[in-house]
């Protein structure tokens, strides 16, 4: 980013408001506002060694293991690694992906917030690859992902199913197809939908810059298959497993029945929208395995 493209008008409100969250601002009035300006101009700009400094963005849709590895790698003593980093940006990569924003004004946004993360493993992001690569040169990309059968599988065995499929905003956007679909078919469209744009960023950055990604299979590492992991990041794990993750009393996996008993529609229309994106991504990340 260039002198010329630094703009102070770009920082509204909203954005303001984001970045008073992140740094736990206890300023308020003209003071803290001079005080979010002075770091907003020093992180997004003038802070060249922080920006370009190593990173690794673990991309994936949500459910398929990012709070796993995030706390893997603490559990190993890797340092400043965040699950949705505050503030997590929750409804600007729907937005993104619906009617792009000024990709300048993502960047500034993206240095500000994530200017102290090696690692972070956000669901939010997953159409802001291209931004946070402008943001951080240095970032190596990680798609996470799992089977669209369990995906969809855990997704519909929320007790709210209908209201959340009805009120989540990737839902109802054209992330989830069509706006009456049921929810079934909006997960299915969801799953496709996410992950082809983190495929479709990933490689124009890698045909960009000629820096490769991780695809990351979450049976792969739940099970702590992370050799390839390892070579991909440079780090070294002395455990490759950690006790699971969202096994609360509240959790409900079970209420929707495994795929084997899924009616015959249900079954076609998740192997006709998300089979050949899924069966792509299992060979990719099958190779990174060898």
């Amino acid at each position: 980013m260039s002198f010329k493209d630094f703009n102070l008008k770009d920082f509204n409100l909203k954005d303001f408001n984001l970045y008073a969250v992140a740094d736990a601002d206890s300023e308020s009035g003209t003071r803290g506002l001079v005080r979010t300006t002075r770091r907003a101009i020093k992180r997004c700009w003038f802070d060249r060694k922080t920006i370009m400094e190593p990173r690794i963005f673990c991309q994936n849709i949500g459910g398929c293991g990012s709070t796993y590895i995030v706390q893997l790698l603490s559990e190993n003593g890797v340092e400043n690694v965040f699950h949705e980093k505050t503030p997590d940006l929750e409804s600007l990569a729907a937005q993104h992906y619906e009617r792009p924003i000024a990709k300048a004004r993502l960047v500034r946004l993206l240095r500000y917030t994530r200017h102290n993360a090696f690692f972070e493993a956000n669901n939010r992001l997953f159409a802001m690859s291209n931004e946070i690569a402008a943001a951080f040169p240095k970032t190596k990309f990680i798609h996470l992902f799992r089977d669209p059968r369990d995906s969809i599988r855990g997704n519909m065995s929320k007790p709210n199913v209908d209201d959340y499929a009805r009120t989540n905003s990737r839902l109802q956007s054209s992330l989830g197809g069509p706006s009456e679909a049921p929810p079934f078919e909006k997960f299915c469209h969801h799953w496709y939908n996410a992950n082809q744009r983190i495929v479709n960023d990933l490689k124009m950055i890698t045909t960009k810059t000629g820096q490769p990604f991780l695809t990351l299979r979450f049976d792969d590492l739940i099970k702590g298959r992370l050799d390839g992991f390892e070579r991909f990041t440079g780090l070294k794990l002395a455990n490759h497993v950690r006790p699971p993750v969202n096994q609360r009393a509240t959790r409900t996996e079970g209420r929707f029945p495994a795929f084997e008993a899924w009616s015959k529609e249900q079954q076609s229309l998740l192997g006709e929208i998300c089979g050949p994106l899924f069966e792509s991504l299992n060979r990719q990340a099958d190779s990174c395995l060898v």
